[in-house]
């Protein structure tokens, strides 16, 4: 996982594959003030991005995920979120596949150590080999968020 802030995609650009380059400066050139809810391609189904609204939620109501075709980069344009995440490995327990229609599966609670705190202005990048559990409270109270996650396939 690699997390930054909008300021800081600039230096990252040289140190990642063009396909994430170019999610890297959507995000960095966009004004998603004026981004209604919805989807972006940006280079066909290579790169595509969600935006969408709504609140955050605790942690346990939120279900542990991964993506197998594409990288996940998670942009919070309004609010703040806590995103947990864990390597995948032998011992974390698959609950439900849904690879071959929507690229997820869930799983049981890994058991997280980490998280990312993202307020607006925060990104993260969630690679394939890592579960996340995305849009939960950052504190008691849920917080209403734009998010903008851009799909980058892994080929």
């Amino acid at each position: 996982m690699i997390q930054g802030n909008i300021q800081d995609i600039e230096k990252l650009l040289p140190y990642v594959s063009p396909r994430l380059q170019t999610a890297l400066k959507f995000i960095a050139e966009t004004d998603f003030s004026k981004v209604e809810n919805g989807e972006i391609e940006l280079d066909g189904r290579n790169i595509y991005a969600g935006i969408n609204t709504y609140n955050t939620e605790p942690k346990a109501e939120r279900r542990a995920e991964k993506h197998n075709k594409y990288i996940d980069v998670q942009f919070v344009g309004k609010g703040e979120e806590t995103i947990w995440y864990a390597p995948l490995r032998d011992t974390c327990v698959l609950t439900e596949d849904k690879f071959e229609t929507n690229d997820v599966a869930f799983y049981e609670d890994p058991k997280e150590v980490n998280c990312a705190k993202l307020k607006a202005g925060d990104f993260c990048i969630l690679f394939p080999w890592e579960l996340h559990r995305p849009n939960c409270t950052t504190d008691t109270e849920p917080s209403f968020v734009q998010k903008i996650v851009v799909k980058v396939l892994a080929e």
